[in-house]
């Protein structure tokens, strides 16, 4: 792990050499994405057409430099065009084509590159042979579909009547960008930009590869000052952070011309994560914690029990029990519901250790943990105390709570006090659990 001033200048040395060696990512590469529509505004639908075209343009090695949507407003989409094409050299516009007044996509491709609109009679002619296939008159106002800036190319749509519009431009900068729109229901928009799109992106003469770094244990400030100049902006391999359920992913995409490249410069920043993050690194890939844990203890033939409280409040079970080879580790597995009490939990007639609180939780965890091991066929046992909420001095809340892993001639306990959502409070703590006998296992 980089700790201390030496190792951390050490590391920054390599990187900086490495940096040095890669491509700089070039601007020719950067791709903009345009969502048009009130209806994704005002928050009545949800763009996913965004998300989609993202992947899809990373795949191909473009880089996604920004995301835009925009209501039904001629000057605000007119002027919006005008910019991303003069900082993009493609940019991907869905929405906006149908019939109706407030479909005006085409309106103001023509009039941000002051072109007239003309009617393209093929696609007017697929447009009432869609109609004619349904047994349907074509209203007047769906004529307008047809319609394209006089430069442009129109794009057929096998899946309904709205047209797409491929054109190219010089920008006020001095480059051509390629602005393709299409439609907004996704059906539409996928199968065009797939077919008729995505054949002129292929040129883009880099190849990416992308791969994800799981770690556990660091917070999302802490990790990046750790991690120093690999994260920084425009750095080539580009270095993301993720935060979600107490799990920091690291997202490491690497551009180059040629896939042996690609790969070769992905490898070396992951190799620097692992260095700068140590053993808070548990995957790479989608693996969850517990999927590894299961893996750990499935290859030693050990199995474990769970005894949880308000802390992690059946977390662990749900996540261990999740499908047939996760569960198969699992020898027993029980939510302990308000107060702890021996009986409760070993099934023996004393009541005699009674928990009226967290903070007496340690004592019986450890003497209920002895009794387990003893009696049962467990190998390591994980525990979660009961959890209490604390107001602090300055007024915060406090979630005070408590894990535990037991196995033989070994009894560890771990404080996961923290504030805020009680969701959180209790995905941090299971995995805290979860994590230290990952890293015991791993140790031995």
């Amino acid at each position: 792990m980089c700790t201390g001033v030496w190792p951390v200048f050490q590391s920054l040395i390599t990187q900086l050499k490495l940096i040095s060696s890669y491509p700089a990512l070039p601007n020719l590469m950067q791709a903009e994405i345009i969502a048009i529509g009130s209806e994704l505004t005002c928050g009545s639908k949800l763009d996913t057409n965004s998300q989609w075209l993202s992947r899809e343009l990373e795949s191909l090695g473009w880089t996604v430099s920004r995301h835009t949507t925009l209501s039904d407003d001629m000057n605000a989409i007119v002027n919006e065009f005008r910019a991303a094409a003069g900082r993009a050299r493609v940019v991907l516009i869905t929405g906006g084509l149908g019939p109706t007044l407030d479909d005006i996509t085409r309106d103001a491709l023509a009039e941000a590159f002051r072109q007239p609109l003309v009617r393209d009679a093929e696609s007017l002619q697929q447009i009432e042979a869609l109609f004619v296939a349904r047994g349907k008159v074509m209203p007047e106002r769906n004529h307008r579909q047809a319609d394209r800036p006089e430069k442009s190319q129109a794009l057929p749509n096998s899946c309904g009547t709205a047209p797409g519009i491929l054109m190219r431009v010089e920008s006020s900068t001095g480059h051509s960008c390629l602005l393709a729109a299409m439609p907004g229901v996704p059906a539409e928009m996928r199968p065009m930009y797939e077919r008729q799109i995505q054949p002129h992106l292929l040129d883009s003469s880099m190849v990416m590869c992308r791969r994800v770094i799981r770690t556990f244990g660091y917070g999302e400030s802490e990790a990046e000052r750790l991690l120093g100049d690999l994260t920084a902006r425009g750095r080539n391999p580009e270095v993301g952070i993720t935060a979600s359920e107490a799990v920091i992913s690291l997202w490491v995409t690497a551009r180059a011309t040629s896939k042996d490249a690609a790969e070769v410069m992905c490898e070396d920043t992951m190799r620097l994560i692992r260095e700068c993050l140590g053993e808070t690194v548990y995957a790479e890939g989608n693996a969850e914690l517990h999927e590894v844990v299961a893996e750990l203890l499935t290859n030693r033939r050990l199995r474990i029990g769970l005894m949880e409280g308000s802390t992690t409040g059946g977390l662990m079970a749900l996540w261990m029990t999740e499908h047939l080879a996760l569960s198969a580790v699992v020898q027993e597995a029980r939510v302990i519901t308000g107060r702890w009490n021996q009986s409760a939990i070993t099934s023996a007639d004393s009541n005699s250790h009674a928990v009226a609180d967290a903070s007496e939780w340690p004592a019986i965890a450890a003497r209920v943990a002895r009794d387990v091991l003893q009696n049962q066929s467990v190998d390591y046992l994980l525990l979660s105390s009961p959890h209490e909420d604390v107001a602090s001095e300055s007024g915060v809340t406090l979630r005070r709570g408590s894990v535990a892993i037991a196995g033989p001639d070994m009894f560890q306990i771990f404080d996961t006090t923290m504030s805020g959502n009680l969701a959180i409070f209790r995905q941090r703590a299971a995995r805290t659990a979860l994590n230290r006998l990952r890293l015991f296992l791993t140790a031995k």
